[in-house]
């Protein structure tokens, strides 16, 4: 995913933007620069649990957003592993995040975590 970073939030936090919205995570590499383009993967640290923190979304796009101090996804499902291990189509990327149950493969899901809990690790291409 390519992303611009818009400034920091402490001292490993940072805001950025992309094509998908903005948001804000923990920053895995040496110092950013402000107003600078990055390739990165992006890792989410968190448990999902359906109807607490992710749920089938009303919209069936993908996207980033930052609401109220929360890192909010819209993702499309692509597999369902065992344990709970969902594999979602984020725009053009890959992730993997840990929920409580699976659901419907090619249904879309909203979920949302801290930024914290959110990693940001620059790529060479």
């Amino acid at each position: 995913m390519k992303i611009t970073l818009n400034g920091k939030i402490g001292e490993h936090l940072v805001t950025f933007k992309s094509d998908l919205g903005h948001g804000a995570a923990h920053w895995q590499d040496n110092k950013p620069l402000s107003n600078t383009s990055y390739h990165i993967e992006l890792e989410i640290n968190d448990f999902f649990e359906w109807d607490k923190n992710i749920v089938l979304a009303e919209k069936h796009n993908c996207s980033i957003n930052l609401i109220d101090n929360y890192i909010v996804f819209n993702a499309k499902v692509i597999s369902c592993e065992e344990q709970g291990i969902l594999v979602l189509s984020l725009g053009k990327d890959i992730i993997f995040i840990e929920a409580s149950d699976s659901c419907e493969i090619g249904s879309y899901v909203s979920f949302f975590t801290t930024p914290d809990n959110v990693m940001l690790y620059p790529i060479e291409l």
